[in-house]
């Protein structure tokens, strides 16, 4: 076994071998609390032990135990914590002395967690506690820890003589850890003595109050030691209300709301001892029982901070199933909390405090349902859904209700199947279910993300109505809740706005003004989102390149310049400098091939592919007979893969090439073979329709392709009202026995 004290002293095999564990570990630690990170320690304890390291062994153990502790699995959380006292027990000489005091000091506060949950016997509980009091007597260690845990088992029994017995045992220690002004010792002490002798704790906390030199009278936020003062003004105020003095508690309280406001305390206050003290003050309580809600596990765990919400919700609608659903919950988990430790305590405390003054209600139907309230994250959902979610509104799917987190993963991951729907009908059917789980849910991401890849799934398979349609949609949402929706899933709609405003452009069933209405809307969100305002020029400039409106053209590429260099972190400048390339290439070819040349410099394989195709076609447009071969030289590289040239039109690559005597077969085999009907690809239908027509007039792909391409010009020739498009294909491709070629 390799001591924490050796590593230094290790040969260069070994450090670097333990150094990687100590990496993992570090990256480990920042994982998202899920079951996917209880395995990858499983994993990672399994390499430290052969390693023969029992400190990142104790430290995985330790980090199985929080992360368990943070899911609500109260029973696994334990048994991961007497492991790690096995580990320690076993090995603690070879790990560093502060990981090992650490740990064994948070029994304290593991003890504290694991009684409010009644699945967790008090039995174990005490024997994981003996464990630590016999590692800490052996190595000397300060000992309150344990007595702190004493306490709170004690409690849980309802034995307030052993309670507060323990507490003094605590107290008369004088532990450097656990000193009486610090804040977070107070808040586990004094509630603990205040259960069985509340005038005793009022009149403690009020001493250390004084001792930290905090007016209850005049709350000073300004004030160095204010962030500690606020949780301890809480509490005592919560005293005063235990104890009959609401006109005191009710002082502390507007000095709090006044000082840090209802938001600051409904994250940062404990909602037990909150709640009761906000009862006057019912919008700034419901701000804490909302937040409270988000983070319960509506499993039995945290009675008290779910009988605070219970009753606050009870006074603020007495008829409510929100309120009802958690008093039964409540009352349920206060009756397993008392059979566990063979006392009443619990439930004369929901009698005496909680429920005093409350109305009565019938016991609501749901709860005698197994299939909902036997299960716990169905429960969670449906006592959410009587209050929380309609009262939220929009959730994040990066903060979503703890108890249902999962739910918003799995219906996260269903949203993605959306783009593989074999069929629109599949789609169609999956998006309503989905649409209508995420309404259920409240979830503003999948809200956003449903019509967005149920139109770009409809874009693919040439459905450009269905795509302008339900990009609308997204945008519509994406305005609703833009602080919901996540980063990542905005940038899907900002990525694809320009590829859908130019398939509107070129799809003859989309009007102009759904497109005016599409780029209208995708301002208004730049706006409020402060996403790259380069793409609502590109757009424009789609729309002029269509209209062979190049004064319009140009303005909009001026203006593209400047905007892009504000706008250079917000996306890839190389693939927008490709779509000003796509769009310069017959009005300004000299300005086209600049832009292409900087791609070059700059851009990844496949771009640089793409730019130099252009280039390629620009100088065959020129006259430079060798522009062709050298473009069939770089698709040659690429073992002529179409698909090896990224964002590059079709039609370029196969005019690119055009040459006398050039094998196009293969190549329009190739451009041909995964398109569809969308009025975008009318120029490769028109380009492929030429060569065919050209150099193989047996083909009847020509003739096919010539037709097509005439049905989609008449069409937009009626939509925009003018015959630019029929004519230019006509002059362009289909001139009588003009050979076809990059020049036509």
């Amino acid at each position: 076994m390799i001591a924490y004290s050796e590593v230094s002293s290790l040969d260069d095999e070994q450090q670097e071998r333990i150094q990687s564990l100590f990496e993992r570990s570090s990256a480990i630690w920042d994982l998202p609390e899920d079951e996917g990170k209880l395995e990858v320690w499983d994993e990672f304890i399994d390499d430290c032990e052969r390693a023969e390291f029992p400190h990142l062994i104790a430290s995985a153990r330790f980090g199985q135990y929080t992360t368990l502790v943070k899911a609500g699995l109260a029973v696994r959380a334990l048994d991961a914590y007497v492991r790690l006292m096995q580990v320690i027990h076993r090995h603690g000489d070879l790990i560093a002395p502060a990981n090992v005091n650490r740990m064994l000091n948070s029994i304290a506060t593991a003890s504290m967690t694991l009684v409010d949950d009644p699945v967790v016997p008090l039995e174990q509980i005490t024997r994981a506690i003996d464990l630590v009091e016999q590692q800490i007597r052996q190595r000397g260690a300060d000992i309150v820890g344990v007595y702190v845990a004493r306490a709170a088992v004690a409690a849980a029994r309802g034995d307030g003589v052993a309670t507060l017995d323990w507490v003094q045992r605590w107290r008369s220690e004088n532990s450097v850890e656990w000193r009486p002004d610090d804040s977070g010792v107070i808040q586990m002490e004094l509630p603990l003595v205040a259960r069985f002798d509340l005038p005793r704790a009022t009149e403690a906390l009020e001493q250390r109050l004084r001792m930290l030199e905090i007016d209850p009278g005049a709350f000073d936020e300004a004030r160095s030691e204010a962030a500690n003062a606020v949780p301890l003004l809480i509490l005592l105020a919560f005293f005063y209300v235990r104890a009959g003095r609401r006109a005191d508690a009710n002082l502390i309280a507007d000095q709090l709301l006044d000082g840090v406001g209802s938001a600051r305390l409904a994250r940062d206050g404990v909602a037990e001892f909150l709640l009761p003290v906000l009862e006057e003050r019912p919008r700034a309580a419901l701000a804490a029982v909302d937040e409270t809600l988000r983070n319960l596990h509506f499993d039995g765990s945290d009675w008290e901070a779910t009988a605070a919400v219970a009753r606050s919700r009870t006074l603020a609608d007495p008829n409510g199933e929100e309120g009802q659903l958690l008093r039964v919950l409540v009352e349920q988990t206060a009756a397993e909390l008392d059979r566990r430790g063979d006392t009443d305590v619990h439930a004369r405390e929901l009698e005496t405090f909680w429920w005093a003054g409350l109305p009565t209600h019938p016991r609501p139907a749901v709860v005698d349902d197994p299939k909902v309230w036997g299960d716990v994250e169905e429960r969670a959902e449906t006592i959410l859904a009587a209050g929380w979610l309609p009262r939220t509104g929009s959730v994040s799917s990066e903060d979503p209700p703890i108890s249902i987190k999962h739910r918003y993963v799995a219906h996260l991951g269903a949203t993605m199947e959306l783009l593989s729907a074999e069929t629109p009908e599949d789609a169609d059917a999956l998006a309503a279910s989905l649409a209508a789980r995420s309404e259920q849910l409240k979830c503003a991401s999948t809200r956003y993300c449903v019509p967005l890849l149920h139109g770009l799934r409809a874009g693919q398979q040439g459905e450009i109505a269905t795509l302008v349609r339900d990009f609308r949609r997204s945008q519509t949402e994406l305005l609703r809740a833009p602080d919901a929706i996540e980063d990542a899933f905005q940038a899907i709609g900002e990525r694809f706005f320009t590829v859908t405003v130019e398939q509107a452009v070129a799809a003859p069933e989309v009007s102009w003004s759904e497109i005016e209405e599409l780029i209208e809307a995708e301002a208004r969100l730049r706006e409020v989102t402060g996403g790259p305002a380069s793409h609502l020029t590109l757009a424009r400039a789609e729309i002029a390149t269509h209209r062979d409106d190049v004064a319009s053209l140009r303005a909009a590429v001026e203006q593209l310049a400047a905007e892009l260099e504000a706008d250079e972190k917000l996306l890839d400048r190389v693939t927008v400098d490709l779509e000003v390339v796509r769009l310069t290439a017959f009005v300004a070819p000299a300005f086209a091939a600049a832009t292409a040349k900087r791609v070059l410099a700059t851009g990844d394989a496949e771009q640089v592919r793409a730019a130099t195709a252009w280039l390629c076609w620009l100088d065959a447009r020129s006259g430079d007979g060798d522009a062709s071969a050298e473009l069939a030289r770089v698709l040659e590289s690429v073992d002529g893969d179409v698909e090896a040239f990224g964002p590059l039109p079709g039609w370029v690559l196969l005019e690119g090439v055009a040459a006398p005597g050039a094998e196009l077969g293969p190549l329009i085999d190739a451009l041909l073979a995964d398109l569809d009907d969308a009025p975008s690809d009318l120029m490769i239908f028109a380009a492929c329709g030429s060569a065919l027509l050209a150099t193989s007039p047996d083909d009847p792909r020509g003739p096919e392709l010539r037709a097509r391409a005439a049905d989609i010009t008449r069409r937009l020739d009626a939509r925009n009202g003018d015959d630019r498009w029929s004519t230019w294909v006509r002059d362009r491709w289909f001139p009588g026995d003009t050979s076809f070629g990059a020049s036509a």
